[in-house]
């Protein structure tokens, strides 16, 4: 979706600076090297395609329910995301690079975690507390295309609705269905990124003469930090907001058999910077080291020990 893929991208290019960045960050000139230059084709070649054939194909979905067809759309926004796609994959790269130069490794990690986090917040809550209600309308499943209002989606129940999104794989038209292109996007997208995470990753770990973690261990890591610190936390604080919009009397959002948007939007406002900072507080104290989360994250994090006295090794040839 247009609103949440800069966060995704952001999120890519941040996760491959932590897959190489204790090499790269040796380096005089860390742009000039065989990993920027494979990371700029990754987004270039693989993410950005992605995010506009879901526009082409699915132009109210992937605005989540914003633009009706894709002529609503004006020219410069098509144009803007196509290319943030891939500038927020450089920033999360140079973003990544800087913290771990400066020896902070769960900063970096936390770094691409943060770009997962500000996705699925997006898709579960958005502006209104209705953002898991349009990730799971795709309107071409239903005779004649009806535009989405609130709740149209999970008018018959959430798993329903997740059901019914996620196992129709054609629209009423024969065409592909919005989870058809996801699973089309995923197998282009996700074999190159895990080839390059990988490889890169291991070869880090033997640069410092460490036992490199397998590949099983570093995808489980990878992600449990998507799914169980990102999307977790995401839920977490998404029920966070919602339970301050209650309390401030600004009408229900998730507490009223479905996802809905409370009706004084001046006082939901106020609850986003409330529940937020409760819920990411939360998230804080379970990612400290000896913490839960922070064991996620460990086989990604290689030797913190070592780090530091890596960094101020000799600059390679």
């Amino acid at each position: 979706m247009v609103q949440v893929d800069v966060f995704w991208g952001y999120a890519w290019g941040a996760s491959l600076a932590v897959a190489c960045g204790r090499q790269l960050a040796r380096r005089e000139n860390p742009l000039d090297s065989q990993f920027w230059a494979s990371t700029l084709i990754f987004l270039s070649l693989f993410w950005a395609p992605t995010g506009l054939l879901l526009l082409l194909r699915h132009p109210s979905w992937e605005t989540m329910q914003a633009a009706q067809d894709l002529s609503d759309i004006p020219i410069w926004l098509i144009l803007a995301f196509g290319i943030t796609n891939i500038t927020q994959g450089m920033l999360g790269f140079w973003v990544g690079l800087k913290l771990i130069k400066q020896g902070g490794e769960l900063a970096a990690q936390l770094n691409w975690i943060a770009g997962y986090f500000g996705m699925f917040f997006i898709l579960l809550y958005g502006w209104d507390g209705l953002g898991y209600d349009r990730f799971l309308y795709d309107r071409d499943l239903l005779a004649g295309s009806p535009a989405w209002t609130p709740g149209a989606a999970t008018d018959n129940g959430t798993l329903a609705a997740i059901t019914h999104f996620a196992l129709n794989f054609s629209t009423t038209e024969n065409s592909a269905s919005v989870i058809t292109t996801l699973l089309t996007d995923g197998l282009w997208l996700i074999p190159p990124f895990i080839w390059l995470f990988v490889r890169w990753l291991q070869g880090d770990a033997r640069a410092q003469g460490l036992t490199a973690p397998g590949l099983g261990k570093i995808i489980s890591s990878y992600l449990a930090g998507v799914f169980v610190i990102g999307l977790g936390g995401a839920a977490l604080c998404a029920i966070a907001v919602a339970t301050w919009a209650e309390l401030l009397g600004a009408g229900a959002v998730i507490w009223h058999e479905g996802f809905y948007a409370p009706q004084n939007l001046g006082l939901h406002l106020l609850a986003y910077p409330l529940g937020l900072a409760c819920g990411l507080t939360v998230c804080a104290w379970l990612l400290r080291p000896g913490k839960p989360l922070h064991a996620i994250l460990r086989p990604l994090m290689l030797s913190q020990s070592t780090s530091a006295t890596y960094l101020q090794g000799a600059q390679p040839t």
